[in-house]
This record gives structure tokens, C-alpha cells and sequence, in this order.
């Protein structure tokens, strides 16, 4: 049984130094692709489910906006966390004026355009918020649980 124990310690200590130094936080499942296409891909599927029920981004995009930064900061490496944090109020202004032109192209025309870009940002700008603070929100838990099992 002595063996038994050794064996089993040196594996658990090979298996901690395979994880990396103290204190590093190990990404979930998914590599880097899968981060940025919840990043993109709710937002998106969000405002498109918003616009065909309706003129603007609501709801549905909201969610899906906060719902994609978060599960992208969940999955990301410590050195991605702030692609996700930089990138999140970015995502949400591309998503809003992409869909928006595509959906009402003949509304943005010259001026339009100009106008409807402040409209995006200051409509969108709660939207950039609270997407930004579900990533540090889960990044706050991930660091969090990371160092209690450090420490425990």
C-alpha cells in the first residue's frame, strides 16, 4: 500500500506541473475558436431575432449580447480575457450596425448614415455595458475559484 500511495502523489505532482505555475488558470474546453463564435454568433442570432420582430435592437439581443461575452470569458485562456473585455463593446456596435444596414439599407443613405451610427452607439451603449461587466463578473469568479483551490 506504501507503493501505492507514492505512485499515486508523484502522478498528482507530475499532473500539477503538466497544468502549469501557481496560480495559472487553465481555460475550458473549446481553444480559442469557440470563445469568439459565442462572442459573435449570439449577439448576432439576437439581433436578428429583434429585428425581424421588430424595428431595433431590444431584448433579444441584449441577452444574447451579455449571454455570448460571458460564456466567451468562462472559455477563454487568462491572456484572452482581455480580447473578450477590449473586444465585447466592439462586437456589440459591428452586430447592431451590421444587421441595421442589411435590414433597412435604403434608410442609411448619406446622412442617414451619420445619424444612424451615433443612434447605434448611444442606443447600443447600456448594451456595451453590461456585456463588458458579465466578462469581468466571470472573470472575477473564475480568479476566485481558481484561488481557493490554491490555497485549499
Amino acid at each position: 500500500m506504501a507503493g501505492q500511495r507514492g505512485r499515486s502523489a508523484g502522478k498528482r505532482a507530475r499532473r500539477r506541473a503538466a497544468d502549469g505555475p501557481a496560480g495559472h488558470i487553465r481555460p475550458l474546453p473549446g481553444g480559442p475558436a469557440l470563445p469568439a463564435a459565442l462572442a459573435l454568433g449570439l449577439p448576432l442570432a439576437g439581433a436578428a431575432v429583434d429585428e425581424l420582430s421588430g424595428p431595433g435592437m431590444g431584448l433579444a439581443f441584449a441577452v444574447a449580447a451579455v449571454l455570448g461575452t460571458g460564456l466567451a470569458a468562462a472559455l477563454s485562456s487568462r491572456n484572452g480575457w482581455w480580447w473578450v473585455l477590449a473586444a465585447s463593446p466592439l462586437v456589440v456596435l459591428g452586430v447592431t450596425a451590421a444587421v441595421e444596414l442589411a435590414a433597412h439599407r435604403d434608410r442609411y443613405q448619406g446622412k442617414g448614415l451619420a445619424t444612424g451610427a451615433a443612434k447605434w452607439v448611444v442606443h447600443g451603449f447600456p448594451v456595451m455595458a453590461e456585456a463588458a461587466a458579465a466578462a469581468v463578473i466571470v472573470i472575477a469568479v473564475r480568479l476566485v475559484r481558481a484561488r481557493r483551490r490554491q490555497h485549499g
